[in-house]
């Protein structure tokens, strides 16, 4: 089996992940899937500030020009549309050594799955059930 959450839903779901209350395996396996959300999420802030360099009017040396901690970018639409690809790109998470994470979290979404939801909360939680394949029978779902 495997997952890919979108760049651009990191945050999101690591915040969700963590207001869970779980315990032991379900709290080990938790924080091993964070960990490479955060992984992950701080190469795309990495790749994020590459494009607004990339983007942005230069000074004299080549350097990008910052004014009050904003950069100055020079064409807005094309730096949009360049992070919102970035946005979309996923982390992918393979079975292999990330197989037993993967089942435990599938198991954590079917255990949260009569709790009440909203707004954002909401969203976050059925797009991790999609990515985990939660409604999909198969000897993954206990």
């Amino acid at each position: 089996m495997k997952v890919e959450i979108e760049n651009g839903k990191l945050a999101a779901a690591i915040n969700f992940m963590y207001g869970l209350k779980l315990a032991r395996k379900q709290s080990r396996f938790r924080r091993h899937f964070i960990q490479q959300m955060n992984d992950r999420l701080k190469q795309v802030e990495e790749d994020r500030k590459a494009l607004l360099e990339e983007h942005s009017h230069k000074d004299e040396d080549g350097k990008a020009i910052v004014n009050d901690g904003q950069y100055d970018v020079k064409d807005m639409v094309a730096f949009s549309n360049d992070l919102k690809e970035l946005n979309s790109e996923k982390l992918v998470i393979e079975g292999g050594d990330n197989g037993e994470m993967i089942r435990t979290i599938k198991q954590v979404l079917i255990k949260f799955e009569n709790e009440e939801y909203e707004g954002q909360e909401s969203e976050v939680y059925d797009y991790l059930c999609e990515q985990f394949k939660v409604d999909e029978e198969g000897e993954d779902n206990e």
